[in-house]
């Protein structure tokens, strides 16, 4: 598996993975539309996990002045295929998502800012039952000190809850998975004469 930011190269990838998505009812990411690639890419990045030449996971980072200056949510649209990632680590805390474990340390190293919140959908299903299940995981995740819940608000017309990265937190949990499960780490800067 290897993590890149989504290019033109991906494109045919990525329209597969959105004909996937859409066949499993995961509504945000059933088109490049519903993703909000381009909206999404023109203020922030996109990434996505490949696997057997296959876009198996996706998720991107934009700035949420809507919070503050500085904020940045992180995970927009982050989403998986089932049954890709076979990866055994450790039990606390959502090692087994390629998008947690994989994603957030780049946007980490990409944002300029170390204000980073995850917002979870409170009133709208729409990824058959994983929004809610994912919803509930932030909670436990803040449990642990990896996310502080900054409460409810209005996003874009949709309940969210807010949650801030604990990025210290984070990072030290994170180092605990030993070696690196990335086999290749690509972490390409997408040009500005990109056509996006």
């Amino acid at each position: 598996m290897k993590i890149e930011i989504i290019q033109d190269k991906h494109l045919d990838m990525l329209q597969e993975f959105c004909n996937t998505c859409k066949d499993l009812g995961y509504e945000n990411n059933s088109s490049f539309c519903a993703m909000k690639l381009l909206w999404c890419k023109t203020q922030g990045e996109y990434w996505c996990a490949i696997k057997d030449n296959k876009i198996i996971a996706v998720a991107g980072c934009h700035p949420l002045t809507e919070v503050s200056s500085n904020a940045w949510r992180i995970m927009f649209r982050g989403c998986e295929l089932p049954g890709n990632d076979t990866f055994r680590g450790l039990g606390k805390g959502d090692w087994n998502s390629i998008t947690q474990r994989e994603f957030i340390p780049l946007m980490i190293k990409h944002i300029p800012s170390d204000e980073l919140y995850i917002t979870t959908n409170t009133t709208h299903e729409h990824s058959n039952g994983k929004a809610a299940r994912n919803h509930k995981l932030m909670g436990l995740l803040a449990k642990q000190g990896i996310l502080d819940n900054y409460g409810d608000c209005v996003l874009y017309y949709t309940e969210q809850t807010l949650w801030r990265l604990n990025i210290e937190e984070y990072t030290k949990r994170r180092e605990r998975i030993v070696g690196h499960y990335v086999d290749k780490l690509e972490t390409l800067r997408t040009s500005k004469t990109e056509s996006w």
